[in-house]
């Protein structure tokens, strides 16, 4: 049986006049890999960052989880604990090794200590190398 990790129902955005996401609807299940493309300005970031609640929506549902992120009131640090998001320009910070980038939200987060941490970024380091 497959969880649904992520829906949109009728999701809108609007700044001012400008209708830029227009009704999406959209379902992706657990271990489902969705690839959003079109050409620049379509919207594709900005239904991302809605999906990551960086962005709100003027109408609709975003289901992240069984949880409507759309809604006020919602723990968001909660909820992305289980979000991932690699933006377009990412950048790591230029004042830490890539280890503490890599270690710094687990730790922070309290979801491992410093040498769990440290240990299994060592392992996905070891993998990449």
């Amino acid at each position: 049986m497959t969880t649904t990790r992520v829906q949109l129902k009728n999701v809108h955005k609007r700044y001012g006049d400008n209708e830029v996401i227009k009704g999406v609807d959209l379902t992706v299940k657990d271990n489902e890999v969705v690839v959003m493309i079109g050409p620049s300005g379509a919207g594709k970031s900005t239904v991302l960052r809605m999906i990551n609640g960086l962005e709100t929506t003027t109408s609709g549902d975003v289901i992240v989880d069984g949880e409507n992120i759309a809604h006020s009131g919602v723990d968001m640090n909660k909820v992305r604990q289980n979000i991932g998001m690699v933006f377009q320009h990412f950048n790591l910070f230029p004042n830490m090794s890539v280890l503490q980038n890599i270690t710094l939200a687990p730790i922070e987060l309290g979801l491992k200590t410093k040498a769990q941490a440290e240990k299994e970024a060592k392992d996905m380091l070891e993998i990449v190398a």
